[in-house]
């Protein structure tokens, strides 16, 4: 059922994506706006974009994620497969989740405000069914959303809001660069990530500037595309990946791990300002200087004789961040925030591209449930139970981290709160 005529969704990323799908069924259209162009056609459909720095690093899509997808675009899973992306042997068989990156997590079906049986969610720690790379997911839903009726794209970056003479409701966007001008409609999505000026914006509007929780553990991540030249024994039985966690004796974390079409991304992470190397030969360096001699010897034994596929990618982030839109007593009707705009995650723990997912969903429910009318007081209430689990995980995890701190606000909390407290030192609770 329609209930808006016209929604824009500032940023074409995965969360502007997701929420473009969730938006068509309910709204006569949906104008996507993004700095970058959106191919769905050709080899730059599915290459890395500028506006996804980490792209060529390892992404793991967690089942719950995958499920949620799947809701929004069904048939998406089989899609991705014929672009490129591989299917995965059962969980027992995977050395990376069970080993490295233990209990990976996402917001738990329990922890939805919604209350519904179709909103069972997979255990929270289930890694999902593909092998696949972020450019490859990215350029199906891209291809698949904008297929949609009703669903455009254009080129530019927002400049700012519109907003009616009182201020008090959003009714577009002023776009600079690309095509340029004015976009106006009766909901704006921020789906902007980590550049979201919509807390300034909002703020010069009147409204109350949402608190920040946040924390800095610097990570520095190096990837690299091979192929291997996988020879009888080259992988421990029954292995599809490989990896070393951070120890006590080395904080960087080492995957080995299939992306699809024959190929694998070995990945070296840093956290606490330790960079790792920048070349591939520097990261067989490390990979053979590893201090854990059989894992040292099974990736030795893998990458023997690989063949880079481009060069290395590199990125870098703080750590994670979260707007507390939520908690704001008051703010502008017509804009509601999603994905990273709300919420940005430590990359290490896989969170990212479920939550987005998560929360798209909520957005189609909520508009299903109780159509716009009041959706920009409602939904940051409901997006905020749900990433309350996912942040948890992330800030307990971060905390264990050398010389990890904890922000309130952009400053450095002296005394880390238990975790799953951070967000009522926010609040004075």
């Amino acid at each position: 059922m329609t209930t808006l005529e016209h929604s824009i969704v500032m940023g074409g990323s995965m969360a502007g994506l997701l929420a473009a799908a969730a938006l068509a069924p309910h709204s006569a259209r949906v104008t996507i706006v993004d700095r970058d162009p959106l191919p769905v056609d050709g080899p730059d459909a599915f290459a890395p974009r500028r506006g996804v720095p980490q792209g060529g690093t390892v992404h793991r899509l967690l089942a719950l994620g995958e499920a949620r997808m799947e809701e929004l675009l069904p048939g998406l899973r089989e899609e991705v497969l014929a672009a490129g992306a591989a299917s995965r042997a059962a969980r027992e068989a995977d050395l990376v989740l069970d080993e490295a990156t233990p209990d990976e997590g996402a917001p738990a079906a329990a922890d939805d405000p919604l209350g519904t049986d179709e909103h069972d969610a997979p255990d929270v720690d289930e890694p999902g069914t593909l092998w696949l790379t972020r450019p490859v997911l990215e350029g199906v839903v891209r291809r698949r959303v904008l297929a949609l009726p009703g669903v455009e794209a254009v080129q530019g970056a927002v400049g700012g809001l519109l907003t009616s003479d009182d201020k008090r409701t959003v009714l577009g966007v002023q776009l600079r660069g690309g095509d340029a001008g004015e976009l106006h409609g009766d909901l704006v999505v921020d789906a902007t990530g980590r550049s979201s000026r919509a807390a300034t914006w909002v703020e010069g509007l009147g409204f109350e500037r949402p608190r920040t929780l946040g924390t800095r553990v610097h990570v520095a991540y190096t990837s690299q595309r091979l192929r291997l030249r996988l020879r009888e024994g080259a992988m421990p039985e029954g292995a599809e990946s490989l990896g070393q966690p951070a120890t006590g004796n080395s904080p960087f974390t080492i995957d080995l791990e299939p992306c699809g079409a024959d190929e694998h991304i070995l990945s070296i992470a840093g956290t606490a300002r330790h960079q790792p190397p920048t070349d591939l030969e520097g990261l067989l360096d490390m990979v053979a200087l590893l201090p854990e001699r059989e894992t040292a010897d099974a990736l030795d034994s893998a990458l023997e004789g690989a063949e880079p596929v481009g060069e290395p990618s590199v990125a870098k982030a703080a750590g994670a961040h979260r707007q507390l839109w939520e908690e704001t007593t008051d703010g502008p009707a017509g804009l509601v925030h999603i994905g990273d705009s709300a919420a940005m995650f430590t990359p290490l723990y896989g969170q990212g591209m479920t939550v987005a997912a998560v929360g798209a969903v909520a957005l189609r429910d909520t508009l299903v449930e109780d159509g716009a009318d009041g959706l920009a007081a409602r939904f940051p209430r409901l997006l905020g139970a749900l990433l309350d689990r996912a942040w948890e995980i992330t800030t307990s995890r971060d905390a264990q981290i050398p010389g990890a701190e904890m922000l309130v606000d952009g400053a450095v909390v002296e005394e880390l709160p238990v975790p799953g407290s951070l967000v009522g030192a926010a609040s004075g609770e």
